[in-house]
């Protein structure tokens, strides 16, 4: 009596019911699946707002990007624009020695340096601005998430200052003053941070 090894099921194939009424069923349940879940897609998108631009953009952590306050309660206006032979447009202002300092936006600490010629430079952006503050004492890390108004650092004379006669103030007792420019991201260029400033 000969003996063979089948490696497959060779058992006629059986009509097994389905639970689900069989194939014509499947023809009508998954187009129905389909257009049902296209529609609550649909729905839900059509209630959906986009925000299109920053200045509609609320934080939580200080308003939206275009909100800018003073980096000092009182202050004076020691020169105006200048600093477009290295990129900025920027202006000083003085509340005095150790004047506390606050930052103009809320957003993120990007720029915590010493530069080239030694002034201190703290850089904080958000969508809208990419604010830089030059030779104060900063008190802030890089990385921090800054609120609007939140106290940033001192006011100083570290780097590169001159008194109102054009001397160097390195290792004197004057110079004292905050370099404030604002770039705006959304026109790609510096701003007059005058036109920011309230009044």
């Amino acid at each position: 009596m000969a003996h063979y090894n089948y490696d497959f099921d060779l058992q006629p194939e059986k009509a097994i019911p389905y639970a689900n009424g069989g194939c014509l069923s499947g023809f009508i349940i998954i187009p129905l699946t389909v257009i049902m879940v296209s529609a609550v897609l649909f729905y839900a998108l059509s209630h959906v707002t986009f925000v299109s631009s920053a200045t509609s953009l609320d934080t939580g952590i200080g308003g939206t990007p275009t909100d800018f306050v003073s980096p000092y309660d009182d202050y004076t206006i020691t020169q105006g624009l200048h600093g477009y032979s290295y990129g900025h447009m920027a202006v000083d202002i003085n509340a005095g020695d150790g004047a506390e300092i606050f930052s103009p936006i809320y957003g993120e600490v990007t720029g915590l340096y010493i530069d080239e010629i030694g002034n201190t430079v703290l850089e904080i952006e958000n969508p809208a601005y990419k604010v830089t503050l030059m030779h104060g004492i900063y008190t802030v890390s890089l990385g921090d998430s800054i609120q609007l108004g939140q106290i940033v650092g001192s006011e100083s004379n570290q780097g590169n200052t001159y008194d109102m006669a054009g001397r160097s103030c390195r290792g004197r007792d004057c110079g004292y003053h905050t370099h404030l420019n604002v770039f705006d991201k959304r026109l790609g260029t510096n701003v007059n941070p005058l036109d920011l400033l309230p009044e």
